[in-house]
């Protein structure tokens, strides 16, 4: 780990030189602020975290995995460009890497197709984003290349490897070495969930008041850095049945159907049960298979949620 400093008027500089040889995508203020290919460095918006997480760009909505014609077989393995993340926040870094493990234990080769060639440059969030986000109350794994810190007059900047170090000498020419020490990573604000196991919180009669306002329609799935749950669709043509493509595209489970089998039996028939088993699995049942909780504080769950179901502030009313 080094530190280097960047003074702000020469920011713009540092983003075109990125952009010279590889697609920058970085937050831009839209109808909401998105992660966009940009055309310009001053399209970075850094003044608000994404309301959509970077998870589309390694994880597709939909995604063709194979075509076939009755003669050969063509998977379509992507071949993705050289590509620069900027203006990362350490809560989407953390749920990169958190879906690193989950598709790269599966050994996913769309997956890591897609996240080769991939610079992760992150941005520290000076005060918490929003006010639904609790990163602070979740373990936050150092996983980036560089990591910016806003010093108002220049940005400090943290190398966090090889790649990170290899950008830096790349463009030496904006990049002074920093002898100070390194600023305190701790977000204020950010620690709202006062709970640190709700294991035994399974049937309390509290879940009752987040159930009685879920819609069951997904957005907090959706909008999730860290869902990685699918459906896979063969499609056929009409002309030639021999011909067709598979393709997969994200699913739900907090859809009646995502747990329907032959014989139409639903596994979750129950609106609770989806309600509680994401929260569940967010917090406790990757943990307990990985070591971590798949959940990293963003709050974009609660932020984007229609009826506004705060499942923080229910779990910190629950008493075991």
């Amino acid at each position: 780990m080094r530190l280097y400093r960047l003074e702000k008027k020469r920011f713009a500089e540092f983003i075109g030189r990125l952009m010279l040889d590889a697609e920058v995508i970085a937050p831009v203020k839209k109808d909401v602020v998105r992660f966009l290919p940009i055309a310009h460095p001053e399209e970075v918006h850094l003044e608000k975290n994404a309301f959509f997480p970077l998870k589309e760009y390694f994880f597709p909505q939909n995604q063709t995995l194979f075509q076939f014609d009755g003669k050969s077989f063509m998977a379509q393995v992507p071949k993705p460009k050289k590509r620069v993340f900027f203006g990362v926040r350490r809560c989407d870094l953390t749920a990169i890497r958190h879906q690193d493990i989950a598709f790269g234990e599966a050994g996913d080769p769309y997956y890591e197709a897609m996240r080769k060639s991939s610079l992760l440059i992150g941005y520290h969030c000076p005060k918490a984003p929003s006010p639904y986000c609790f990163c602070g109350s979740l373990p936050q794994i150092e996983y980036f290349d560089l990591m910016f810190f806003d010093q108002q007059t220049h940005f400090l900047i943290e190398t966090g490897s090889g790649e990170g170090e290899k950008a830096v000498e790349e463009h030496a020419e904006v990049f002074v070495p920093a002898e100070t020490p390194k600023p305190d990573t701790k977000i204020p604000g950010a620690d709202r969930l006062h709970v640190g196991n709700i294991a035994p919180l399974y049937d309390h009669p509290d879940w009752k008041k987040g159930v009685d306002l879920c819609l069951s329609c997904g957005a907090c799935t959706a909008l999730c850095p860290t869902c990685y749950c699918f459906e896979i669709h063969d499609e056929l043509s009409t002309a030639d049945l021999s011909a067709g493509k598979r393709s997969r595209s994200w699913s739900s489970c907090q859809l009646p159907g995502f747990t329907r089998v032959a014989g139409d039996h639903v596994f979750r028939k129950e609106r609770e049960h989806r309600f509680k088993h994401r929260i569940y699995h967010q917090l406790e049942y990757f943990k307990e298979k990985h070591g971590v909780p798949l959940c990293v504080g963003c709050g974009r769950c609660i932020e984007a949620c229609p009826t506004r179901i705060d499942f923080v502030k229910l779990l910190n009313g629950m008493k075991a």
